[in-house]
């Protein structure tokens, strides 16, 4: 059996610069769509570190909203601390939400777990004085024994009321665990399995952090911070997701929304690297920086207000990483919100509500962007109805904002035809602000293909030989499916405009694994300098574990 894949895009130039930089359209995407799917763990189990309702500390709210993304009723179990019987067991309809709280509790950390193996899509949607946050759960299969923050403040001059590390052993054994800010090492902890520790360091401020299972066991992190009187929390990343190309949906450090707005890039690395910060459809980035042996940067752009955003760092190898955040002011509210690599990028984001009711201080909106090359078509679902909410063609690096007013329901889903999607939820609450960032597919234990599905990222252009006009562009083919990508490699490169590539053709690019396994390949260019623009289109090919032949974009013949 033959299976299509097919992918064009357009190269924008300008020669004014010295650097050539590249714009990149996409047709379509590699997918495989034949074949079995592997049946979900039964059962699956997301996480959150902690839950605190307690009105004595300010907690005027915490609930745990489930999301069913299936077509059917799910069931689910929602456990506290290391309570042997669930606090609750509930029934969920078919693309509906439900919520579950527990008034006067403190404790973590939590889990809620999905009794036949349906995928769900859990946050916790916490209330704070006047302010309001969400997180969403980490699935169980992305746990992790290392965990990275980009930056730790608990300086009170800075607003900072409170900043804690939360840390629980999900494991079976007790946990030994080292935290690192910077070079320092700030302390070490045993974690009995099923508990945590909180540990907070007065008057610190620096990054990245690190939190590190000595021993191995899986661990489950996160920041909680109080700024003057929000609150925040962002999930630790998970050390086996790292990467060195992140994306954001948005950026915005005008006078009437954000006083402040930073992208903080950590390197994580024994060596000097630098990065590059992309925003909105612009070849030019608004700046590239080095950083230092782990160290942090942390630009600003003050007056800008575009998106998406795209870092990349410029010199990594393949082994090489980096982190990135945004840490964003919003009156008197904090907020920070994790790059998203191009293997958490997805043709599917999902959201367990939208609430958008002034009377309840909610004004929300959706972010959408397409992160791929070429336009992609996205559909919003919300709720149970089967017609989408809105339908959009969303151009390369471009975006779309839709917001519906008075409506509240869930699970929301951002459907697309497959090309890499980032979709987040911006809420303002009274006078906070919150960014969820939409999960993909293998975030909620939804099934994935046993066959290759490939997805195509640009990742950045520059001059090779500028005086010869030879442009070299990098590219990221990333494997969603949980099949791996046999033999992978690019067989031709056509362009048009008097463009060649320069190339030599077959490029191997080996196996690429599933579940987003990737692989890096540069196609030189030789180009006019005058020339503003070219369409080009990449021919690659792959087998599946079944000997099947994958062509992209076609089939030969």
């Amino acid at each position: 059996m033959k299976k299509i894949v097919s992918t064009s895009y357009v190269l924008k130039a300008s020669a004014a610069l010295a650097l050539l930089l590249a714009t990149l359209l996409l047709a379509g995407i590699v997918t495989a769509t034949a074949g079995a799917s592997t049946p979900p763990p039964n059962p699956q189990t997301y996480y959150f570190a902690w839950y605190d309702s307690m009105p004595a500390h300010g907690m005027t709210g915490d609930q745990i909203v489930i999301g069913n993304l299936q077509d059917h009723t799910a069931h689910a179990k929602v456990y506290f601390a290391k309570e042997p019987t669930p606090y609750a067991t509930i029934d969920i309809p078919a693309h509906s939400s439900q919520q579950v709280t527990r008034p006067g509790f403190m404790g973590g950390p939590v889990r809620v777990v999905s009794t036949g193996g349906d995928a769900l899509m859990v946050t916790q949607r916490v209330f704070y004085n006047n302010s309001f946050h969400e997180v969403a759960a980490i699935e169980g299969d992305n746990l992790d024994s290392s965990y990275y923050f980009t930056w730790y403040d608990s300086k009170t001059a800075d607003g900072m009321n409170g900043n804690w590390l939360l840390i629980a052993n999900e494991d079976s054994k007790q946990a030994t665990v080292d935290v690192f800010i910077g070079d320092k090492k700030m302390g070490t902890y045993t974690i009995d399995p099923g508990k945590d520790v909180t540990p907070v360091y007065p008057e610190m401020i620096g990054g990245p952090v690190r939190v590190v299972s000595t021993n191995g066991m899986k661990l489950m992190v996160s920041q909680r911070v109080i700024y003057h009187g929000s609150f925040s929390e962002v999930m630790g990343y998970p050390a086996s997701l790292l990467d060195n190309v992140y994306f954001f949906t948005w950026y915005d450090m005008t006078g009437n929304f954000s006083p402040g707005d930073w992208i903080l890039i950590s390197n994580l690395n024994n060596s000097e690297v630098h990065a590059s910060v992309y925003v909105g459809d612009s070849s030019n980035p608004v700046g590239t920086y080095p950083i230092a042996p782990h160290q942090d940067v942390t630009p600003t752009y003050a007056g800008l207000m575009n998106g998406p955003v795209r870092v990349v760092c410029t010199d990594c190898t393949k082994t090489e990483k980096i982190m990135v955040s945004q840490r964003s002011l919003y009156k008197q509210s904090f907020e920070e919100v994790l790059g998203t690599p191009p293997s958490g990028l997805d043709s599917e984001m999902d959201f367990s509500i939208y609430n958008n009711r002034p009377l309840e201080g909610f004004n929300s909106w959706l972010l959408i962007s397409n992160q791929g090359v070429g336009n992609a078509a996205a559909n919003v679902y919300i709720g149970n109805s089967l017609q989408p909410k809105d339908s959009f063609n969303i151009s390369q690096s471009g975006r779309e904002t839709p917001s519906y007013p008075g409506l509240k329901d869930g699970p929301v889903r951002v459907l697309g035809d497959r090309k890499p999607l980032l979709a987040s939820e911006r809420t303002l609450y009274n006078d906070s602000f919150c960014e969820l960032v939409g999960l993909p597919r293998k975030s909620t234990g939804q099934l994935l293909p046993q066959t290759p599905e490939l997805q195509l990222v640009y990742v950045d252009s520059a001059w090779a030989d500028y005086n010869n006009g030879v442009l070299a562009s990098r590219f990221r083919i990333v494997n969603q499916g949980t099949g791996k990508a046999l033999g992978t490699s690019v067989t031709s490169v056509h362009a048009d405009s008097g463009v060649n590539e320069k190339t030599a053709l077959p490029l191997n690019l080996g196996d690429i694994a599933g579940r987003g396994g990737y692989a890096d390949f540069t196609i030189d260019y030789n180009v006019s300098r005058g020339l503003q623009s070219f369409k080009t289109t990449i021919f690659a090919h792959c087998k599946d574990s079944s000997g099947a032949d994958y062509y992209y974009p076609k089939a030969p013949g």
